[in-house]
């Protein structure tokens, strides 16, 4: 009978993992919509606004969204840790789906304030429920298979990046863009219908989260945010660091890589539409090589541990690509940056879990993206300073050193974690789950004795 019921929780365990995944898809897809479409939002509006104007809206169909991101996941995670995060993780996808369908409706009515407004609801949303997830992720799969359900989730969100990169342009020019944005609402409906059956497997399972009806005023979230934050381990911070400075290097890169391979290596007698769809495809790479690779890394991570080195070997690849891309043909560095993403994005966030205690992870993994969308707030315009006042290759050297800052902060990562008496290296999850527990007890017992 044993037997039986193991079994049955595993196969429960993995139609969760599925369902994050599906509650998750749609915001991988809608995101980078607007982008793939800029050509036709700027010959659908530019009549009405002008060419300038409606340039400058349509920067802040991106800045928008990333703004509010400085400071909302904070509040995010530390509210799922208040009240519960099935019941924000619902808060926060009614958000993309009411922002999606505001999107929509601008298109349709060809209102671009309409699709801004839009785009900052949907970034109220966009970045916390990656926090529930995450938050979901550890309770089902905590010293189990975290590494390889977290890289199947990462795969899922980017394969969504790549079919929107497919579908949407193709919408466009076959439908109009409105059905493209359409198109995008109906899976964001889709999405929170996975959600609510997974809540609802959740719940069933863990019985209801306790209700707490108290108001929390914006002195008594400062206050539990800085007590929660005060108590994370020095490698924490050192992660997030790294984090941030890889992530820049690697998907700002990416977004700036089109301008770059069209100076440094694509034909000058093509036509900018031909070298536009050449870098499109060359962009595509290192979405594609996370799809493939990450649950294999995953499921390797589980079973080996050695999380320390792999994070050092996907900053080594990530700084090669980008050296090599000042040699050699794009496709090689775009390859180094696509499996150096898939080894560090599936293993970081993993990591985590080992470092800072269960009841604080919101506020963690919060910190985690409010740090991240501060850099990507403000390093595009450093990067755009350098564009004009140098070249293509100028702005190559800046993110070869992110990159080189990456693999400088990752020998501090390593030596941290050596004065650890459990390694993250360790491929036994139960023992770093049981070391992070003791760690825990033994700050609590120093607590009660300074206050007594």
């Amino acid at each position: 009978m044993k037997p039986k019921k193991q079994e049955n929780k595993k196969k429960l365990r993995y139609l969760i993992l599925f369902l994050i995944c599906m509650s998750m898809f749609s915001n991988g897809f809608i995101f980078d919509q607007p982008a793939l479409m800029k050509e036709d939002i700027i010959e659908k509006f530019s009549p009405k606004y002008g060419l300038a104007k409606t340039s400058f809206y349509f920067s802040f169909l991106y800045s928008l969204y990333s703004i509010p991101n400085i400071i909302l996941p904070l509040a995010g995670g530390f509210l799922s840790d208040i009240f519960g995060y099935r019941r924000m993780s619902v808060l926060f996808l009614v958000l993309i789906v009411l922002g999606q369908a505001i999107v929509y409706l601008g298109s349709l009515r060809e209102e671009l304030k309409l699709m801004v407004l839009g785009r900052f609801v949907f970034g109220l949303g966009g970045e916390s429920i990656g926090i529930t997830s995450s938050i979901i992720l550890v309770k089902w799969f905590a010293g189990k298979e975290l590494s390889f359900a977290n890289a199947l989730n990462l795969s899922l969100i980017r394969s969504a990046t790549v079919i929107n990169s497919i579908l949407s342009p193709r919408i466009a020019e076959h439908y109009g863009m409105d059905k493209a944005f359409g198109f995008g609402f109906l899976l964001t409906l889709a999405s929170l219908f996975s959600l609510i059956v997974l809540n609802f497997l959740d719940e069933r399972d863990d019985g209801p989260q306790s209700k707490q009806e108290q108001i929390v005023d914006v002195n008594q979230l400062k206050d539990q945010i800085i007590s929660d934050i005060s108590v994370f381990p020095k490698l924490f911070w050192l992660l997030t660091l790294q984090m941030t400075t890889f992530y820049v290097s690697v998907l700002l890169f990416i977004s700036f890589s089109s301008s770059i391979m069209i100076y440094l290596w694509l034909p000058a007698d093509n036509t900018m539409q031909e070298n536009q769809e050449k870098a499109g495809d060359l962009m595509s790479i290192p979405y594609m090589c996370c799809t493939f690779f990450s649950p294999f890394i995953g499921y390797m991570i589980d079973k080996i541990g050695q999380r320390i080195k792999i994070l050092v070997l996907g900053s080594c690849l990530v700084f090669i690509g980008l050296i090599s891309m000042l040699y050699v043909y794009p496709i090689f560095c775009m390859i180094c940056l696509g499996i150096g993403y898939s080894l560090f994005g599936t293993t970081i966030w993993t990591s985590i879990t080992y470092v800072v205690a269960k009841k604080n992870l919101g506020t963690a993994f919060g910190v985690m993206n409010s740090v991240q969308n501060f850099a990507f707030f403000l390093m595009p315009l450093f990067i755009a300073y350098i564009s004009t006042k140098g070249t293509q290759i100028s702005v190559v050297l800046f993110f070869l050193i992110l990159a080189c800052s990456t693999l400088i902060i990752s020998i501090h990562v390593y030596q941290e974690d050596r004065s650890r008496e459990v390694s993250l290296d360790c491929n036994n999850q139960d023992k770093l789950m049981n070391y992070l527990n003791k760690s825990e007890d033994d700050e609590t017992q120093e607590q009660i004795i300074e206050a007594s």
